[in-house]
């Protein structure tokens, strides 16, 4: 490990990318987070927009614009080729010891880009393997995987997935959270009472972005399972008559097309009078603490940061058998695992934790124990920065024996 006269590892000059410019806490959170370790972090953003906002906020955390990306019209080729060379030659003067990517598109220009300060580690995290089933993205990410020092999986499957790939060094590492944020004994009064929630009115919710998706594999239920959703709910009130549903979240990128798309099915299920869309939310404490259950019907997912938002408030959580839901919906410990797009085994499950408040509530706090111990911002952030200097040490200790060894 590199360390400082002391013995304390030295602080690190840390180049964070990703190609998000709205959403992305669990971006801003790991810098943020590293900042806070006496790192000297610069954060590169494809463009202007929340993201980049909330970053300037950060003490210590330097904000740099570059385009860059993939073009999806032959106009912005120009514009994305010069940002690829600004940032090519902004690498190379600003000489990081590591070059951490997440997202796709982030990866695979960092990949490139790092050519420029061959001394970088090069680091990426995978939040998720949605792009895998893209083809022209899946046959990039193999070609070019081997210029990474250190994949970083956000869950174990992510982990397994790119150990299976040929990932030279691969480690499990959760994007955090500030754990602390969350209290469980938040009044649930001023979410149920916007609403008209009674003390004893069951209330289901999902909080998710929405994502519409061209991918064959999402055509007839989105990537986040809004559909599931919606087609659970008539089920659940044949049980649970009086409930009342609430989808939070609005679509991160597009027209408001898809939400409309959703809006449209629970009419057409009859249940638009038992349902909210309530658009963007930024009080979750809040809305977490009005809620009974979380449904997270995912088709692909990681670890996912409203899961354990949820735990953190001692909800009952449902959740699909996919990706990284397993690391913290343990079945039966933690909450309940169904599979993906199977409204009835959602239906049951949901109504199951609602029969039983006894039952939802020992897992809940068992929940919460795993999500404290395991999703900490501090934990996560602190075993990021120990991952670098390790990666570091052992490339620095392969260059000597490199040097040692006979011609």
């Amino acid at each position: 490990m590199s360390t400082s006269a002391i013995g304390k590892p030295r602080p690190l000059r840390i180049l964070q990318i990703t190609s998000a410019a709205v959403g992305g806490n669990w971006f801003h959170d790991q810098v943020r987070g590293l900042a806070e370790l006496g790192n000297e972090v610069c954060a590169v953003l494809p463009r202007e927009g929340p993201l980049a906002d909330r970053l300037r906020e950060v003490r210590g955390v330097r904000v740099e614009i570059i385009p860059f990306g993939v073009p999806h019209r032959i106009g912005q080729l120009p514009v994305l080729m010069a940002g690829h060379w600004r940032l090519m030659r902004f690498v190379r003067a600003y000489r990081p010891d590591v070059i951490h990517s997440h997202l796709i598109i982030a990866k695979l220009v960092a990949r490139v880009v790092s050519a420029a300060c061959p001394s970088a580690l090069v680091v990426s995290q995978v939040p998720g393997l949605v792009h895998l089933r893209i083809a022209p993205f899946r046959i990039l990410e193999r070609l070019s995987l081997r210029r990474d020092d250190l994949v970083l999986g956000s869950c174990r499957a992510i982990a397994r997935r790119y150990q299976a790939m040929g990932a030279r060094s691969v480690a499990v590492s959760y994007y955090g959270c500030d754990v602390h944020r969350f209290d469980p004994a938040t009044s649930p009064d001023a979410f149920r009472r916007e609403f008209g929630l009674t003390d004893d009115t069951p209330a289901v919710g999902m909080v998710a972005y929405m994502y519409a998706s061209k991918l064959r594999e999402f055509r007839q239920v989105g990537v986040k399972g809004h559909e599931v959703f919606l087609d659970a709910i008539p089920l659940i009130l044949r049980q649970n008559p009086e409930a009342r549903f609430f989808v939070v979240g609005d679509e991160l990128v597009g027209d408001g097309k898809y939400r409309r798309e959703l809006e449209r099915r629970a009419a057409r299920l009859g249940i638009a009078d038992r349902i909210r869309f309530t658009g963007f939310r930024s009080d979750i404490s809040s809305v977490m603490a009005g809620l009974d259950v979380l449904v997270n019907p995912s088709m692909d997912e990681s670890a996912c940061y409203t899961v354990v938002e949820a735990l953190l408030m001692r909800k009952g959580v449902v959740a699909t058998d996919v990706g990284g839901l397993p690391d913290t919906v343990q079945h039966g410990r933690t909450g309940l695992l169904i599979p993906p797009a199977d409204p009835p085994a959602l239906a049951q499950a949901v109504n199951a934790l609602l029969a039983d408040p006894a039952a939802r509530l020992r897992m809940a706090c068992r929940g919460r124990e795993l999500a404290l111990r395991q999703f900490d911002i501090a934990g996560t952030v602190g075993q990021v920065n120990e991952l670098y200097h390790e990666a570091l040490a052992a490339r620095g200790r392969r260059r000597m024996l490199r040097r040692e060894s006979p011609a």
